[in-house]
This record gives C-alpha cells, structure tokens and sequence, in this order.
C-alpha cells in the first residue's frame, strides 16, 4: 500500500520548517531533475540550485539561507541537512522488505553444537558450522557458509553466497553483500630454497558493530592476531584487505583498492576506488585519498593525498597543471636551441 503524507505532514516528521502550501501531497521521492508533482526531493549542493523553480517536484527540502524565498516557487521545507532528510523520506516510503520466510529453511544445515537466536533468519542451503553462533534477529540469506567457531551478533544480514571462516567474528548491525569472503587465507609465503612455502595463517578476522562490506569483498585472516574493521566503516564492491590490516572506525573506502599486509589506517578516512597501499604503513585519522592514488610511504593525521607516487594534494595539483604545459615548453626550448646552438626544429645540428 502507497503512503501520502502532506507537506504539512512532512516538515513535522523531519522537524523542519515548512514555507508555502501545507496540503501539497506526496506519495513518493525522486531526484530533483526527475521529480513529479507528488514526489518530494532535496537540494543539498548548490550546482542543483537551478533546479529549485524548475523542478516540478510538490515539495523540496533545503537548508535555511540557501535560496532567495521572495523569488521561490515552489512548496520548501527547510531543514539544517536536506540530505539526511531525504533518506529519512526514503525509509519512510520504502521501508525494508525481506522476502525470506522467517525462521530456518528446511535445507539448511546447522551443525548441533552451533547456538541460533530464535529469531534469527536462516535462509535455504545455508551451512552453519561447529559452535558458531548467530544473534538475534540476524537474517542470513541462501547459500551463505560459517565455518567453525564464527561468531556474528544481532541484526545483521549476510547476503548470499557470503563466506565466513573459521573463527570469524561479527559486531551487531552488521551488513555484507554477495559473495563477499571474509577470513581467507592471508597471502604469506616464505622462499625455502627456491620454493615457495606456506607460512599458516593462524588468525582471524574481527568485524565491529555497523560495518557494512560490499559484494566480492575480500577480508584475509592475520598469520596471527587479527585483522580488523572498525566500528561504522564502510568498505564498497571488489576490495582487497590483506592479513593483519587495521582499518578504524568510520572510515569509507572506495571499490578496487587494495591494501597490503599490516597496514594501518585511521579513524575518519576516505579512499577513492583503485588506490593501492603497500604493506606496513601507518595512515593517520581523517586521511583522505584520491582515487588511482599509489600510498608508498606513512601519512599523518589530516592529510590529502593524490597521484601515484602519492603526495600532498596541493603538490599534486601543481605536478598535474605542469604536464600539460610540457610540449609547448619543449617547443620553447628547440627554438632556443636553434637560435644559440643553430639546431633544427628535432635538435640535431645544422650542416654548415
């Protein structure tokens, strides 16, 4: 069933403060350029300014002072953030749906040592291994598999085909996307002679509360100890943490990067997709790193990072905007070159 909400209705839920027709009704979101009549949407970056008189959306949530209200048009409602209120719209109108059936799938098997919350999720096909234990209502979708002894908490939700190794171990509100593998092999190996020889990856892998970790993610056991995710991170699709990797807490990173043996990263820090960290470096808390970045060396606190080899943003900046005027100060130079030293135009020596 649709939900309507008037406007009126909408800047009580948020809080906000309504500036034209209470009574417009809304039954849905939309994007700004998008929007319909009966849709509300938001105006959080002022490049989409524009759009505030032509858009036809029936309501637009703004911050206060970000437009001219003599000039508006349309139905506002201010808000200190628009962005986060339009994802409390979204929950609003499209609240979670699961299409599992509650309770355990006949065709899963569940070891009978392992412990289930008896409102738990358990979807078919899935393998609950030795004395693992799965919270309270934790949904855990088809084909998923937990080796021994992994332990994952309250309200979390495994995607299909996710695995987890033997002593993982999962904070509560936890999300992970398909086909993620959480506690594989790190990549350790010693030459002995001219052979390569496994080094045993005796450690595990520690997820803390709200992490949330993309599809085809992979996250390797430490050889010893554990590697680690802190509390609130977010990592996206197709990344690599190697073994004994620290991330904190409420950092996001980026799809593709990869991050090399007990390496350390901070609290705060965001990392564009294909960056690549070598192994044992210290990132600082609130770090930021541009995508494509190659991270070879430590970072302290609060830095901004581009390029590969990375440097300063600013240093980055100045590398680029010289590049591009290389050929004409190459020019520059042959013309030189044929006025002082009589070379031609590809700078070999004229005949006499």
């Amino acid at each position: 069933m649709s939900l309507s909400m008037s406007a009126a209705e909408i800047a009580a839920f948020l809080g906000g403060t309504l500036v034209g027709n209470p009574d417009v009704v809304i039954r849905g979101v939309s994007k700004i350029e998008d929007a319909c009549s009966s849709d509300a949407s938001f105006i959080a970056n002022v490049k989409y300014a524009r759009f505030l008189n032509a858009t036809a959306a029936g309501v637009v949530l703004v911050a206060p002072g970000s437009y001219d209200r003599e000039t508006c048009e349309r139905t506002v409602i201010e808000v200190a953030d628009p962005y986060h209120g339009f994802l409390r719209l979204l929950e609003k109108y499209h609240p979670k749906l699961t299409w599992l059936a509650p309770g355990i799938d006949s065709t899963a098997v569940i070891s009978p040592d392992a412990v289930v919350a008896g409102d738990a999720t358990i979807g078919a096909f899935v393998f609950i291994g030795p004395r693992c234990r799965v919270g309270s209502r934790t949904t855990i979708h088809p084909h998923v598999v937990l080796a021994a002894d992994v332990c994952i908490g309250a309200d979390c939700e495994i995607h299909s085909h996710v695995s987890l190794r033997e002593g993982v171990r999962v904070g509560d509100r936890v999300i992970i996307q398909n086909g993620a593998v959480i506690g594989s092999d790190g990549f350790g190996f010693a030459m002995s002679g001219d052979e390569y020889r496994k080094v045993p990856q005796m450690g595990t892998v520690v997820i803390e509360d709200d992490v949330e970790i993309g599809a085809n993610t992979t996250v390797d056991r430490a050889t010893l100890g554990h590697t680690a995710i802190g509390r609130g991170t977010k990592l996206d699709n197709l990344i690599q943490v190697a073994h004994n990797v620290t991330i904190g807490s409420h950092t996001g990173i980026a799809a593709q990067t990869g991050i090399s043996g007990s390496t350390k990263i901070g609290d705060r820090c965001q990392i564009g997709g294909q960056a690549g960290l070598v192994g044992h470096l210290r990132v600082g808390n609130d770090v930021k790193i541009a995508a494509q970045s190659g991270i070879g060396s430590d970072i302290a606190d609060g830095q901004i990072m581009a390029g590969s080899p990375a440097r300063p943003l600013t240093a980055w900046r100045r590398l680029e905007g010289s590049l591009s005027r290389l050929p004409a100060l190459l020019q520059r130079v042959r013309d030189i070159e044929a006025v002082v030293f009589g070379k031609d135009a590809q700078g070999k020596q004229k005949s006499e």
